[in-house]
């Protein structure tokens, strides 16, 4: 039968059509998303860290009561945290991977013109301590650093004749330019026209942002290290890295250490917080994984509603239409006809009403764009959500149409 032949009869027979066609186009609109917002979710989750995850220990939470601290108190507190048996290094740093208290957001525009936003991490030896590999470059130089104050004084400013020399991850360099090679090459910041920028000295493998609601669509790694101690300051944080065979030991001991050189001058009731890297992402993660089991749920209600929808819909079609596919049958027509018939019927519904989701699809995400500030939903996840539903579709409608096709044609002779 051809398909003028089809669309023809479901003219005149509209009803149960229109029914399929709202369901899968509701369905379609909610799967498309559904799967963006499951991506948005992943993505941080199965973003390399780039750092030496089992032998990090995270400090942060430090305020001090009143005076900052000076940046003899900070290197003491280094070489303290050195001493600990079971530390192999331990950098004072203002930004960290899982800790969101320290941000500091930075523009930049590459060789190739674009513009992008970044995190910055400052501390010296970072590159060491965080188990940073480095595919290219070097480390930053002792002569390079420069004190940087928070809160306090002692902030050095930079040569304002020269770029400040930075280590970035290979996503930043692959996105900044062209050829991906920005060893040596100068980055720009836009909104400051009286910079010099920033050198690229050396260049990471990964590592993680900490803003981590923008560590997606290939930005977990849009980080850069600056070549910036720490110097006098009202807020501190470490990064200590130790050794894995002596993990719960030597976290305590690090917390001692920190409670004897800098508990006298915390703010009240407040205490450092000291945990392993892995704790912390776990924590971090914990309302992503309690988010996604929602999508989870309702990608299988979804799911479920719509099979059950058309396998009935589509059985009380061919229930209506069993003296059709009798009188068919003895005029020849073959199981496989019949089978071919309903698939390619309810190809023809299931398109048209793809067709529609995806219209549904596009407005439901500006309606989230605008009340949830979600971003727009990129146009691959339409014919994505549309190709499930197509597949969704012709599995539901298998069983009413191999039904169909094991009709005998005697059925059209009981109603002569």
């Amino acid at each position: 039968m051809s398909m003028r032949t089809q669309w023809s009869v479901l003219r005149r027979h509209s009803l149960m059509p229109a029914l399929v066609l709202l369901q899968v186009a509701l369905a379609c609109a909610i799967l498309c998303n559904v799967l963006f917002l499951v991506q948005q979710r992943l993505a941080p989750m199965l973003a390399p860290s780039g750092i030496a995850a089992d032998e990090l220990i995270l400090i942060d939470q430090m305020a001090s009561r009143q005076q900052p601290w000076t940046a003899a108190e900070v290197r003491r507190g280094e070489q303290v945290l050195r001493q600990v048996p079971g530390v192999r290094d331990a950098s004072a740093a203002f930004g960290l991977p899982m800790v969101s208290g320290a941000l500091m957001d930075m523009a930049l525009q590459g060789g190739n013109g674009v513009k992008l936003g970044a995190n910055g991490y400052l501390g010296e030896g970072l590159v060491k301590t965080l188990g940073l590999q480095l595919v290219a470059g070097r480390d930053f130089l002792p002569d390079e650093y420069r004190d940087f104050g928070m809160g306090g004084e002692g902030n050095s400013k930079w040569d304002p004749g020269a770029p400040q020399p930075v280590i970035i991850t290979r996503a930043l360099a692959d996105q900044l330019f062209d050829d991906g090679h920005a060893l040596g090459k100068v980055l720009l910041d836009p909104s400051d026209r009286q910079s010099h920028g920033y050198q690229v000295v050396g260049i990471v493998r990964h590592l993680l942002r900490n803003q981590l609601g923008l560590a997606t669509d290939g930005r977990a790694d849009n980080t850069i290290l600056l070549a910036r101690r720490i110097g006098s300051t009202s807020m501190l944080s470490f990064a200590v890295r130790v050794d894995p065979a002596m993990h719960d030991a030597v976290l305590k001991r690090v917390a001692a250490a920190i409670q004897r050189e800098f508990g006298a001058k915390m703010r009240e009731k407040l205490t450092a917080r000291v945990s392993f890297y892995s704790e912390r992402r776990a924590q971090a993660f914990e309302s992503q994984r309690a988010a996604l089991w929602l999508y989870a749920g309702v990608t299988l209600a979804v799911v479920i509603v719509t099979v059950i929808g058309i396998m009935g819909l589509t059985g009380f079609w061919v229930q209506k239409r069993t003296r059709q596919i009798g009188i068919r049958r003895a005029l020849g027509a073959r199981r496989a006809d019949i089978l071919r018939y309903f698939l390619a019927e309810n190809v023809l519904i299931v398109s048209v009403g793809v067709m529609v989701g995806m219209v549904f699809a596009y407005l439901g995400n500006l309606l989230l764009m605008r009340h949830y500030e979600l971003p727009h939903l990129p146009w691959v996840y339409l014919p994505v959500g549309a190709l499930v539903m197509l597949i969704l579709g012709q599995l539901a409608v298998l069983g009413p149409a191999l039904r169909a096709a094991a009709v005998s044609p005697v059925v059209a002779t009981r109603s002569v």
